[in-house]
């Protein structure tokens, strides 16, 4: 399956090219699934969109996430975190009713989401999913709580093994809540949620596109994304300049036409060599299919959408005599913004504002020895 994430500069019309690309995808004869963590996906299409998979074209379908969902047939149950949140409470003899305003806190509600498209993800329906993310800085937040839910599963929640009292200890507690229920519960929410950050990582099926406009703004912008996402280990394979003034625009717009190349070239430089694509701004506001197509057409200019259009370095832990070393490709970031904490079984890489956590293999966490170099763009962090 191709996992494709659409992300960039809030208004820069990233829910717009994220339904073009699953519409010309579904166009190729591949069954195509438009995911919507927000509402923006219901506006490009120009059509109401529900929290199931809705048929809109020959091998297209798409939804809009809702927080609190329950499963396919169970349309007004509570959604899977919002039930396991309840059992908490209920369990802790908390008010029940609270968990529905913790549930809805910002950050929560987006991770509730993230459970439906686990759901996508693992039924196989389709060959393509394209997801309409937040803002970049937003969606590199739930990126980001993706890789603490995957390194927490088994700190948190360690597998229980069954034992002879278990059928007796479940029969005793009938239908009421209790500790083990929310103990599975939780250990399935964030193995769900584990099992996205795998997916989404893999850079052999998913990639990451930013979307942004043509200004110097922009440009910062998606440096520092370019610099997360690879902190967090998550492959990028193109940024688009949406919106761009054509040639035939017009005297008057020349002015900001010739602003607009300028940025563009400095983006594409700066960015380099990941593919910076530009798109020209359509006649009119997109909102159907015909436009859509258009649009794709304008952006990937005979490129096939769902080709990984960039492979970028890895990381990896590379192994040299009686050292191990891992290299960690950063790009636009400087020496003084890098620190690193060493833990006994982990290593903290600091990113300006950003740190990730770094389980480390067994075979690495009885060498004391640890030393960092940071060459160009790549960290290397070595231990003896």
């Amino acid at each position: 399956m191709r996992t494709i994430v659409f992300t960039g500069k809030g208004g820069a019309g990233v829910s717009t090219l994220a339904a073009a690309t699953a519409a010309a995808i579904a166009e190729s004869g591949r069954r195509t699934l438009a995911f919507g963590l927000g509402s923006g996906l219901a506006s490009a299409f120009d059509c109401g969109l529900g929290e199931r998979p809705q048929p809109l074209a020959a091998d297209l379908w798409a939804l809009e996430a809702a927080p609190l969902a329950g499963q396919a047939g169970h349309p007004d149950a509570p959604g899977p975190f919002l039930a396991w949140l309840r059992d908490l409470f209920l369990w802790r003899n908390m008010d029940e009713t609270v968990a529905d305003d913790v549930a809805a806190l910002p950050g929560l509600v987006d991770l509730a989401r993230l459970l439906t498209l686990e759901e996508q993800l693992e039924g196989g329906d389709f060959e393509a999913i394209v997801v309409d993310c937040p803002a970049v800085r937003h969606t590199v937040d739930l990126l980001a709580a993706l890789d603490a839910a995957a390194r927490s599963l088994d700190r948190m929640f360690p597998e229980r093994q069954p034992t002879v009292l278990d059928p007796f200890l479940r029969a005793l507690a009938g239908n009421s809540g209790s500790g083990e229920d929310v103990y599975e519960g939780g250990r399935d929410i964030l193995l769900r949620l584990s099992s996205i950050r795998q997916t989404l990582a893999d850079p052999e099926s998913a990639s990451v596109r930013l979307v942004l406009t043509a200004d110097n703004a922009a440009l910062a912008q998606a440096q520092r994304a370019v610099t997360n996402l690879s902190l967090f280990g998550y492959p990028l394979d193109a940024t688009f300049c949406n919106r761009l003034l054509p040639e035939d625009a017009g005297p008057w717009s020349k002015a900001r036409r010739d602003d607009e190349q300028a940025a563009l070239r400095h983006i594409d430089d700066s960015l380099g060599p990941l593919p910076v694509l530009p798109v020209p701004l359509q006649p009119r506001d997109v909102a159907g299919f015909q436009d859509l197509s258009a649009l794709a057409a304008s952006a990937y200019g005979g490129a096939d959408p769902a080709d990984i259009l960039y492979r970028g370095p890895v990381q990896a832990f590379s192994r040299k005599d009686s050292r191990y070393v891992l290299s960690l490709t950063l790009p636009f970031v400087t020496r003084e913004e890098l620190a690193i904490e060493r833990l006994d079984d982990a290593l903290i890489v600091h990113v300006g504002e950003r740190s990730r956590t770094f389980d480390l293999p067994a075979e690495v966490r009885g060498l004391d020895s640890v030393s960092s170099a940071f060459d160009g763009d790549t960290l290397r962090v070595t231990f003896s």
